[in-house]
C-alpha cells in the first residue's frame, strides 16, 4: 500500500489510526467544519497549554484526545501501540516538523523544550490549520499561531515589542522547566508523586521501548518511520537513565527552586495581579499549568515560605480555562492527594 504524502492525505490517514470515536468531536460552535483540529492527550502538560489558549479565546476545533500509552490484553489481547506512536500520526508530525529545521531528539535533559532538545515526533500535542495547510508540532508555537490567527478582546501575545518580550521570556523559562524530569523521576530522598505515578513509571520506559521496537519490526521498509522510532528509543533511554539517577534528580530539584525563586522576584516587581502586569497574557496560561503540575506532584513545598507565588498560584487556579482544561478535565488527569483542597 502506498504511503501518504500530500497535507490531506497525511491528515486523514493519523485520523484513520485513533481507536475510539467518542474522543473524536468539534469543540465549540462552529457552523461548518472548523479550522483547527487538535492531537492531545489529557495528562499531558503540553497539550494543557494549547487547550487552555484555545478556551481563553473561544476558539472552535477538532478534538482528538489520544491514548498515550501502549496497552496489550486492556481492550483486546492484541498488541495496541499508543496513539502518538502509531505510523499516521508519527508522519504527520514528521511533515510538520520540517519547518522546526531541528534534529530529531535523542537525549534527554529533563525538558521538553524542542528548542533544546530537539524535535520529538511521537508525543502530543499536534495542531492541524486547514486554511494555511499548515502542521504546527511545537505547543509554544502552536499557542503563538492560535493567539495570532485569532483576534479578540483578548490577545495573549501583546503587539508592543518591550510587551510582548516580556510575555515570551516568561513563557521561555516555562518550556524549559523540567517537568518531564519531577513526572518521571525517582527522587532518592524525596519523592513525594502520588503512588500511583510512581508505580506507572516504573516500567514505563521499557514499555515504550518495547511498543517502539514491535512498530520498527512492522514498518522496516520505511526509512524515514525507522529513524523516528530510533530517535524515540534513544531519548527514552536517555529519560529512564535520568530518572533513576540519584545525583542527577537532586539536581532537578535544585533547578527547580531556582526557577520558583525567580519568578518570585519577578512577581515582587509589581503589585499586579499576572506576572507581566495588569493584562492576563499566555505566560500566565503556561505558569499556571506548571505550577498545578508541580503541586499536583507533591512539591508545592518549593513555594512554602514565597506567599507571592502561592497566592499567584491560587489566582491562576481559579482561571477558567485552567478549571475547565487542566484541573477537572475529563480524561485522564487522576486525582493526586496533594490537590485535594483545590479541586
Amino acid at each position: 500500500m502506498s504511503k501518504p504524502h500530500d497535507f490531506p492525505s497525511l491528515v486523514a490517514a493519523a485520523r484513520a489510526e485513533l481507536d475510539d470515536p467518542p474522543r473524536n468531536f468539534v469543540v465549540g460552535d462552529a457552523p461548518d467544519t472548523p479550522r483547527f483540529e487538535v492531537f492531545h492527550a489529557g495528562l499531558s502538560i503540553c497539550s494543557q497549554k494549547v487547550r487552555a489558549v484555545l478556551a481563553e479565546k473561544n476558539i472552535s476545533y477538532t478534538s482528538h484526545e489520544m491514548v498515550i500509552v501502549a496497552s496489550k490484553g486492556l481492550f483486546s489481547e492484541d498488541f495496541r501501540p499508543a496513539e502518538n506512536y502509531r505510523p499516521g500520526y508519527v508522519r504527520l508530525r514528521i511533515y510538520g516538523g520540517e519547518s522546526l529545521g531541528k534534529g530529531y531528539a535523542t537525549k534527554h535533559t529533563g525538558s521538553s523544550s524542542v528548542d533544546t532538545e530537539g524535535f520529538d515526533p511521537c508525543v502530543v500535542p499536534m495542531l492541524v490549520d486547514h486554511r494555511e495547510g499548515k502542521v504546527i508540532v511545537d505547543s509554544k508555537r502552536i499557542c503563538a499561531v492560535l493567539d495570532k490567527a485569532v483576534k479578540g478582546p483578548l490577545q495573549l501575545v501583546p503587539e508592543d515589542p518591550q510587551s510582548r518580550a516580556a510575555v515570551e521570556a516568561q513563557v521561555d523559562i516555562v518550556d524549559r522547566t523540567p517537568h518531564p524530569a519531577i513526572l518521571y523521576g525517582f527522587h532518592p530522598d524525596d519523592d513525594r508523586r502520588p503512588d500511583f505515578i510512581k508505580g506507572v513509571m516504573s516500567d514505563v520506559h521499557d514499555v515504550k521501548c518495547t511498543a517502539l521496537q514491535e512498530l520498527i519490526d512492522r514498518n522496516s521498509d520505511d526509512t524515514a518511520l525507522v529513524a523516528a522510532y530510533n530517535s524515540k528509543i534513544s531519548k527514552e533511554q536517555a529519560g529512564q537513565a535520568l530518572a533513576f539517577d540519584p545525583e542527577r534528580q537532586r539536581a532537578v530539584r535544585k533547578t527547580m527552586q531556582g526557577i520558583i525563586d525567580e519568578l518570585d522576584v519577578q512577581l515582587g516587581e509589581n503589585a499586579d495581579p499576572w506576572v507581566c502586569g495588569h493584562d492576563f497574557t499566555l505566560a500566565d496560561i503556561v505558569w499556571a499549568i506548571s505550577l498545578y503540575r508541580i503541586h499536583w506532584l507533591g512539591l508545592a513545598l518549593l513555594w512554602t515560605d514565597k506567599p507571592r507565588v502561592a497566592d499567584y498560584a491560587q489566582r491562576l487556579y481559579q482561571r477558567p480555562s485552567i478549571v475547565d482544561q487542566v484541573i477537572n478535565y475529563p480524561s485522564p488527569m487522576p486525582p493526586s492527594p496533594h490537590t485535594a483542597d483545590i479541586r
